[in-house]
């Protein structure tokens, strides 16, 4: 196992990371995308982007978009790789604004987020579907983990905090 560090709210590091990666001339059989960021204040990563819409979407998007091709000579016909994007059950009640992506008219945390995941969950398969209609040797899927004890509930309301707390070791994975 090698680490190679790339951040995911920085378009420059993951064109770093993808350059990186390829130098090492390694197949890669499959991509998790399971970086981000949840409900977090009105802030934007290094290139501008608002951060649900950046790291959530856009990184993941990015990184994608420039490992596919090792993806898919690392694809066989008996073994296809696989792109896997974590997403979440809050996409369905994401609206993409599609003449203000990056949340600028008024931004709401919950907004944000679920539009990020929305992006995700049409990406994917939007992904899928070119990856299909080209005999590509690689399946694109996104999934929902579930509830899942994590340190992304950190910028929630104290009160959900509180119930997290002490419902988390039942309910959360």
């Amino acid at each position: 196992v090698e680490f190679l560090y790339c951040d995911l709210a920085s378009m420059k590091s993951i064109r770093q990371f993808v350059q990186r990666f390829r130098a090492k001339n390694c197949p890669l059989h499959v991509l998790v995308n399971n970086a981000g960021v949840m409900l977090v204040p009105e802030r934007k990563t290094e290139d501008g982007f608002e951060k649900h819409f950046g790291l959530n979407y856009l990184g993941h998007f990015l990184l994608t978009n420039l490992l596919l091709d090792t993806l898919k000579q690392s694809g066989t016909h008996s073994h296809n790789a696989r792109i896997i994007t974590v997403s979440s059950a809050t996409h369905y009640v994401g609206k993409l604004h599609l003449n203000d992506l990056q949340s600028r008219c008024s931004y709401s945390p919950h907004g944000a987020y679920a539009q990020s995941k929305l992006a995700l969950v049409l990406f994917t398969y939007r992904l899928q579907h070119l990856l299909t209609a080209n005999g590509s040797h690689v399946t694109a899927n996104v999934v929902d983990p579930g509830v899942v004890n994590t340190e992304l509930y950190k910028h929630v309301f104290w009160v959900v905090k509180v119930a997290k707390w002490m419902t988390a070791w039942l309910f959360f994975k």
